[in-house]
């Protein structure tokens, strides 16, 4: 079983796996908050990371225009 696990095929379907959870949430409009952690801190490593709640409001302005479903 552990031989199997090491298989290159197995990884690239982890890797498959996680973009297509990845995609399935940006369709459902659930932001990737630890994703965008990651870029910030990678691209902006000087720059103030908004904390969850602030970035979850931000991407429903983003969707919605006034962050407001009606």
């Amino acid at each position: 079983m552990k031989r199997l696990l090491k298989h290159p095929l197995v990884g690239r379907l982890k890797k498959a796996y996680r973009n297509a959870c990845i995609a399935a949430n940006y369709m459902a409009g659930i932001p990737d908050y630890d994703r965008y952690v990651a870029q910030q801190r990678k691209h902006n490593p000087n720059a103030p990371v908004a904390t969850r709640s602030q970035f979850v409001d931000y991407c429903r302005i983003k969707s919605n225009g006034n962050g407001r479903c009606c």
